[in-house]
């Protein structure tokens, strides 16, 4: 477990190097602006059951300051136990670099729908029982403008949910329009 855990860091920060090199060299001009709208994928881990996430991520910008993040993502079943989640977080970006690379802290709310799946006693099928959770979201990010219509993402949050807590790690690609 200290392993993987030290991996996930040492992953983290070689990715987060690579971003910020990267964005040191492009030529793209980007600004944060209001009513900027954009829309993607994102992947990621969640410590939780120590299993993948994917998820869309829709951010509307209502100020260069401060914008709103609604995503839904499915957590996929690992220890025999998955999930879907609905977040809606706000950021508030800080850009450098004429835009081109903006980090932000986040803030917002959760609600995550636990599976957890066992067998019957017979042995023949698989039982599932949910737990329904609302919690919150604290967490960072930085994110990389690599075209005025498209920016790349790294993202890390603690989910603080009643006997569910997990920290999430992701990579996002998003359109910008």
């Amino acid at each position: 477990m200290n392993l993987r855990l030290r991996f996930s860091s040492l992953s983290a920060t070689v990715l987060t190097a690579i971003v910020l090199l990267i964005a040191t060299a492009m030529p793209a001009h980007a600004e944060l602006r209001r009513g900027e709208k954009s829309f993607g994928p994102k992947i990621g881990y969640v410590s939780k059951n120590q299993s993948a996430l994917a998820g869309l991520v829709f951010q509307y910008t209502f100020s260069r300051h401060f914008r709103v993040v609604p995503e839904v993502g499915i957590i996929f079943r690992h220890k025999d136990l998955d999930g879907l989640e609905v977040n809606v977080n706000a950021h508030v970006p800080f850009g450098f670099e004429n835009d081109k690379v903006a980090l932000y802290p986040l803030a917002g709310v959760n609600y995550t729908s636990w599976g957890r799946h066992g067998v019957d006693e017979a042995g023949e099928n698989d039982v599932t029982t949910h737990a329904n959770r609302f919690g919150v979201n604290l967490g960072g990010g930085v994110e990389l403008r690599c075209t005025s219509t498209l920016k790349l993402s790294l993202e890390a949050k603690y989910c603080l949910l009643n006997n569910y807590d997990n920290a999430q790690v992701s990579l996002g690609i998003s359109y910008v329009f």
